[in-house]
């Protein structure tokens, strides 16, 4: 086989490497039935608010709800926060909530919402919430993950990593 060849192969089984990873990443995010059920199954639960307060996730139900997973130690997670305070103050109006779920505790939570003037309802999921998010569609338990749900209960959206306010302004445009 000649160098040419032999470069020309390297880099076509590089990129169908690359698309079968890309259309497998796609196919693991996609919204389905079992997702819907996890809604359903969300809106059943009670989690305190960094205060102690319990807080029903059922007093969401019926508006598009931003369900952010995050950390305080999560340096993405954190990056997006006033991204996702910017679009909660831009769309609150429209029946839009943000709703942030911690994977950690109460004490860090609270401060880092004090410190940061966090005004989206953030509440206390500890390790538990990793369950919530995965049967949200985040099959690879990392963090920030986001899924949008509209007000029938559908996940519409989900991204894994940062997300941008002009990507959920995208998203709520359409579901709004």
């Amino acid at each position: 086989m000649t160098p040419g060849r032999r470069i020309a192969l390297f880099w076509g089984a590089g990129a169908l490497a690359a698309l079968a990873g890309a259309g497998a990443a796609l196919w693991r995010l996609r919204p389905s039935a079992p997702a819907e059920r996890a809604v359903a199954e969300l809106f059943t639960q009670t989690l305190p608010d960094p205060d102690g307060q319990p807080q029903p996730l059922s007093q969401w139900q019926g508006k598009v709800l931003v369900v952010n997973f995050w950390a305080t130690w999560c340096p993405p997670c954190v990056e997006e926060m006033p991204d996702l305070q910017k679009v909660r103050d831009a769309y609150a109006g429209r029946g839009v909530e943000v709703l942030g779920i911690g994977i950690d505790n109460p004490n860090k939570i609270r401060a880092f919402r004090d410190q940061h003037r966090i005004g989206f309802p953030l509440l206390v999921a500890g390790f538990g919430g990793q369950e919530l998010a995965r049967a949200l569609g985040n099959h690879v338990a990392a963090m920030p993950y986001t899924a949008v749900i509209d007000r029938s209960g559908r996940v519409i959206y989900r991204k894994l990593g940062r997300v941008r306010a002009e990507e959920l302004e995208r998203w709520l445009d359409e579901a709004a």
